[in-house]
């Protein structure tokens, strides 16, 4: 078996924002395999986390490094190359299904990813999608199926780290179910879930880290 590494590695890490600190030498790690949850309620400062790592902000002190790379300008735009990111949101542009799909693959960073139909429509049942749904125009579908669209679509990416931030935020809870089982349930993942749905804090085989105490509850 590969021994696990490091993927992710905040360092001594420090941020103050509008006077408010928001890190103070904060160290923060996640191996690749790992499935963290990082749990907090709203404004307690865990999207700013997400900021740092997607190079969105920068520390005031300290370092971060992605598979032992230090995030710079120089390099910020190659890490987020193997970041597959879902947020809350889910923007996901306009149009037919299909062609957004075809549209995100078709960028230059996805190119070389080569998929069939039917490995599409295998990769839309997993998450209880009707095929059909190909076939709509995005603003046609509920928050849920867009959420679950798009953690459908990051996983085709195969990136080495796929963030999840609130989403499952408008999963009913057997859709809920279906999303947290297959993420969970994918040995080949290494996943950094942004909650506070206490859904995730249910869940064995995950390391949990209270941000607001800013410390491993498990």
């Amino acid at each position: 078996m590969k021994k696990s590494q490091k993927i992710i590695e905040f360092k001594n890490v420090s941020l103050t924002f509008k006077d408010k600190p928001i890190f103070k030498n904060f160290n923060f790690s996640i191996n690749t395999g790992d499935r963290v949850v990082v749990f907090g309620k709203s404004g307690t400062g865990k999207s700013t986390l997400l900021n740092l790592l997607l190079g969105f902000k920068q520390p005031d002190l300290g370092e971060i490094f992605f598979a032992k790379k230090k995030l710079s300008s120089e390099t910020i735009w190659e890490i987020r190359k193997q970041i597959a990111y879902v947020d809350q949101d889910v923007t996901m542009g306009e149009g037919n299904v299909l062609q957004i799909i075809d549209e995100y693959f078709a960028f230059t960073a996805n190119s070389q990813i080569k998929f069939t139909k039917q490995d599409l429509l295998a990769k839309l049942k997993q998450f209880d999608l009707d095929k059909n749904i190909l076939d709509k125009n995005i603003d046609q579908l509920s928050g849920g199926e867009r959420q679950r669209l798009a953690i459908a679509i990051a996983l085709m990416l195969k990136r080495p780290l796929m963030i999840l931030d609130e989403v499952t935020s408008a999963l009913d809870p057997s859709s809920k179910k279906i999303v947290i089982n297959q993420l969970l349930n994918n040995p080949r993942l290494t996943l950094l879930i942004i909650t506070h749905d206490q859904e995730w804090k249910k869940q064995k085989n995950v390391r949990i880290f209270d941000f607001k105490e800013k410390k491993w509850m498990q």
